[in-house]
């Protein structure tokens, strides 16, 4: 009788300090594990840790529950810092809505970011279009990035310079894409072709290569020039005028194709100055 007594009184005991131990499958062990991972810089386990979190938990406002949205701020560095896009859009798709406002911001910035980047036009305007109606709950920056963006791929570069100049007294990010919108001016691959039709290399120096055209000019006038001298000595009747004239010929039909793939390049490295400054923006308000 006494060994039941003492068997039953430790089972009580044993049972009575397990009740008093926190579950390992509580929200808020599983949120200070993710956050441990998350500080010491396992990602992806604390990724996995958070996704367990969010869905042991129920989706409240933040005065409610703080680190709901803590942990759905965590997921958005996490996934900025993978460069994961379907990730962003599980988590808008899925928390959006449950989200403060800050977050709701972070996660259609990185939204934005990875549309942009991916040069997705269709896709970010129709984004775009779709948190206009909740634009006067956001930052400004935030505002004036999405626009901007906009502006950028569908190759608004006159509206995109009269938005940076009106908001740079205020934000000073836009400054840089402010001036290259001021001063993007395309050269056209039609006139590049036929300058260098009319003078050797021309075309090139309009588009910006000095140096280009004076080799160009000297290589097909020396062609030229031996083409008409070896002609005039031997009457026409030698080899010696006939290889000069092609390779002349090569090189002024090589030259005029260069001109236009010049003026094209140019264009593009603008266009891509301007979306790599675009780009830096977004690192610099997120």
């Amino acid at each position: 009788m006494k060994k039941f007594i003492l068997i039953t009184a430790i089972g009580f005991l044993a049972l009575a300090k397990a009740a008093a131990l926190p579950s390992p499958f509580e929200p808020q062990i599983i949120k200070a594990f993710a956050d441990s991972l998350y500080d010491q810089g396992f990602f992806t386990q604390a990724e996995g840790e958070y996704k367990r979190y969010l869905f042991s938990t129920d989706s409240v406002t933040q005065d409610q529950n703080p680190e709901y949205n803590s942990a759905l701020n965590s997921l958005c560095n996490i996934y900025n810092f993978q460069n994961n896009r379907s990730g962003i859009e599980w988590l808008r798709e899925g928390f959006y809505s449950s989200a403060e406002i800050s977050v709701k911001q972070k996660m259609n910035l990185l939204n934005a970011k990875f549309l942009f980047t991916e040069r997705k036009q269709t896709e970010f305007d129709a984004f775009a279009k779709s948190i206009q109606s909740e634009q006067a709950l956001f930052t400004p920056e935030f505002v004036n990035t999405i626009q901007a963006s906009s502006f950028v791929l569908n190759n608004q570069i006159s509206e995109l310079s009269q938005l940076c100049n009106s908001i740079i007294p205020s934000y000073s990010v836009f400054e840089k894409l402010g001036e290259l919108s001021s001063s993007y001016k395309l050269k056209s691959p039609g006139l590049a072709l036929f300058l260098s039709m009319i003078i050797p290399g021309s075309g090139k120096w309009y588009t910006g290569s000095f140096g280009t055209f004076v080799s160009s000019f000297i290589s097909i006038g020396s062609f030229a020039a031996g083409t008409v001298i070896t002609g005039m000595k031997t009457s026409w009747k030698s080899w010696q005028p006939y290889v000069f004239g092609a390779c002349g010929v090569v090189l002024y039909i090589a030259d005029i194709y260069g001109a236009y793939q010049s003026a094209k390049r140019y264009n593009d490295t603008l266009y891509r100055n301007l979306c790599e400054e675009t780009e830096k923006i977004y690192g610099q308000i997120y």
